[in-house]
């Protein structure tokens, strides 16, 4: 039996990068990878993804939480600035990303700017069931 982390190595491995045949659709394809990061281990056969575009107003924020699966945050336009647990504050601009760990402290989570709007994709993976969000406590 395959596993999930076999399975995406293999996807990988069959999908050709930087092999372009003139006037292929490929050569139009620009292709860049913002990031990859391993995951802990999770029960293959009851994961959700879910990908949420969130906007913060201007000034706006979020209480401390923690989320309850992996969690990619993809920044489309203005810049959030995030802490993670004790780490130290970043500011994320339009093209960056950055990863929360399941149930780490999401201690920081605001707006950069207090005249324009943060619009940012929220991508996850959770356990069936499970709320994407809870309280940080």
């Amino acid at each position: 039996m395959i596993n999930r982390r076999q399975a995406m190595q293999a996807f990988a491995a069959a999908v050709p990068v930087g092999l372009a045949v003139p006037g292929s659709a490929q050569e139009q394809l620009k292709r860049v990878q913002l990031t990859s990061q391993d995951l802990p281990k999770m029960d293959g056969d009851n994961l959700l993804v879910t990908i949420q575009q969130l906007e913060y107003a201007p000034g706006g924020a979020s209480d401390a939480h923690r989320h309850n699966g992996c969690t990619f945050v993809y920044v489309l336009e203005g810049a959030l600035v995030a802490r993670i647990d004790d780490g130290p504050e970043k500011t994320y601009r339009a093209g960056e990303m950055f990863y929360e760990p399941p149930l780490h402290l999401h201690a920081v989570s605001k707006n950069a700017s207090q005249t324009e709007s943060a619009k940012f994709l929220v991508f996850r993976v959770i356990e069936k069931g499970k709320p994407g969000t809870v309280p940080a406590q």
